[in-house]
């Protein structure tokens, strides 16, 4: 066993190699991931494909439907302004002609700030450090969000909240690519994207 992390030689996933399904899978105890090498899944035979599917429904349980989850908040979270703008936002925090549409924009201003580089932070730190550290800050800005006062704060949050919420549709796709062979990982990820609509519903 030694440690390794997702794409860097600092994470703390311990692994053992098991070339035996056709490609290098690495496993922390009873968890496995591809690395690299994809499983031929019609050269498996029937206990093979038995363990890979086993593999992939642990897999399912303890980082798919958590990341589904976050998913539905995280898109809740970007569609409550338009919902606020219907209880009186605007007539609260007196804004006047653009600034509903400035502070919508503002979330993608602070979205696209640090996208590009939330997947070289979470290779450099972590997936266990980076993504409940955004959770938290998001939470914080979110509740900061229900005692503003004026327009001006609600700008400064919008900006915060798309900082905050950058690394996580990412850095969860980058985790999954991991964890899943590619015959596993469409269907996962087209999972994974359902929660959005789902999320617009809810919210």
């Amino acid at each position: 066993m030694s440690d390794h992390s997702i794409g860097s030689a600092t994470s703390k996933v311990e692994y053992i190699e098991v070339s035996s399904l056709g490609g290098i899978i690495e496993c922390s105890e009873d968890l496995v991931r591809t690395v690299s090498g994809e499983p031929n899944v019609n050269s498996l035979d029937q206990q093979e494909t038995q363990m890979l599917n086993r593999y992939c429904r642990k897999v399912d349980m303890r980082i798919l439907a958590y990341a589904v989850v976050l998913c539905i908040l995280n898109q809740s979270d970007r569609g409550s302004i338009g919902v606020a703008k219907l209880v009186g936002l605007e007539s609260d925090l007196h804004m006047v002609k653009n600034d509903f549409n400035i502070a919508t924009t503002l979330f993608t201003v602070g979205y696209l700030s640090l996208e590009m580089f939330s997947n070289f932070i979470l290779k450099r730190v972590g997936a266990s450090r980076l993504l409940p550290t955004l959770g938290v800050i998001w939470g914080v800005v979110c509740a900061l969000q229900g005692v503003i006062q004026t327009k001006s704060q609600l700008f400064l949050m919008r900006v915060l909240l798309g900082m905050a919420e950058c690394g996580f549709t990412t850095g969860i796709l980058l985790i999954l690519s991991f964890f899943y062979p590619k015959d596993k990982l469409t269907t996962r990820t087209g999972l994974f994207y359902l929660s959005s609509p789902l999320a617009n519903v809810i919210s």
